[in-house]
């Protein structure tokens, strides 16, 4: 059954340690001009407390600390990176190829096409996975792998929110290859566009709020259907960190439990882009939340309209290649 799909083989998180709380968040980006339209407490009401900041680490370097690990592990396995995709929300003028460089260079990945993956938002990881699988469709050297990498590190107020969320910084990693035995298998991967354009003006983003859940729900319908899963299998489901008050719409939409949505990262860690999956999934494993052969579902949601939904089976131990 594994033989054809997307495997994360490995993985790994970086979070800062300073925290500040959102109360103090708000009040800096709102002195700095930017439009926040929630009060503080509304805003904790949704299960938000702590917001990461990074204070000592520059991107490049933020990249470099995730993405060591796992080249590292690659090289004694002996897989070959056969491309590598990038995301950054808050950096999208930094996405080129030179934060890189370093570890091109040291890892021999010069001619590895380093692909920018822009436009998706926090959706991105989806939009990975699903570009991972037709990359494997075709046939391929044994041992290939993709690495995808996400990292955001806010310069300024206005890239550390918008009128409706505040935003961590972190960055993450994680190897794909195909058909591996252990792995966080991958046994469906759907994106789903709803064609709308979305800016700042109060009733696009009213109408965004409104529907949104609707194109969420067609990519895990899509994706329960392309695995041959029921919904009650699913053990857990990890969600970007958009609060309670979503997970709870989410909930009632696809007649799930809100006690399905993985959330004991919410108040400590809050939103932080495409970092946010990655960051539950080691987490639930970590504290053994997430057990050997349980079937998860990861969900994301990008502002602009594009939505993500996987099935994954979690089928190895924290950072072990298997190959």
């Amino acid at each position: 059954m594994y033989e054809n799909h997307v495997t994360i083989v490995d993985y790994s998180v970086y979070l800062p340690k300073s925290r500040i709380h959102v109360t103090k968040a708000i009040q800096q980006v709102k002195a700095d001009g930017v439009e926040f339209r929630m009060s503080d407490s509304e805003y904790l009401n949704k299960g938000f407390e702590l917001v990461s900041i990074e204070e000592e680490l520059e991107l490049e370097q933020m990249i470099a600390t995730v993405c060591r690990p796992i080249l590292r592990r690659a090289l004694q396995m002996n897989v070959q990176i056969a491309a590598v995709m990038f995301a950054s929300v808050t950096n999208n003028e930094n996405g080129e190829r030179n934060l890189f460089d370093r570890l091109a260079d040291e890892f021999a990945l010069e001619a590895v096409p380093f692909i920018p993956l822009e436009e998706y938002s926090c959706s991105t990881m989806h939009l990975s996975l699903c570009l991972a699988s037709n990359y494997f469709m075709a046939p391929r050297q044994q041992g290939e792998g993709i690495l995808f990498i996400t990292a955001d590190r806010a310069m300024n107020s206005y890239e550390r929110s918008d009128p409706f969320m505040v935003f961590g910084d972190g960055a993450s990693a994680a190897l794909y290859m195909k058909g591996q035995r252990q792995g966080q298998q991958t046994l469906a991967s759907v994106m789903r566009v709803d064609g709308l354009v979305y800016d700042l003006a109060p009733d696009r983003i009213q109408l965004y709020y409104s529907t949104f859940y609707l194109g969420v729900r067609q990519a895990v319908r899509a994706a329960l259907s392309e695995s041959g899963i029921h919904i009650a299998q699913i053990a857990v489901i990890f969600c970007t960190n958009l609060g309670l008050h979503v997970w709870s719409m989410l909930a009632q939409v696809l007649r799930v439990s809100l006690e399905r949505f993985y959330n004991l990262t919410l108040s400590k860690d809050g939103h932080i882009h495409n970092t946010d999956i990655l960051n539950n999934i080691d987490h639930a494993i970590r504290s053994g939340f997430l057990k050997e052969g349980d079937l998860y579902m990861t969900i994301s949601v990008g502002f602009g309209g594009y939505y993500g939904c996987a099935i994954h089976r979690y089928s190895k131990k924290v950072n072990e290649l298997c190959i």
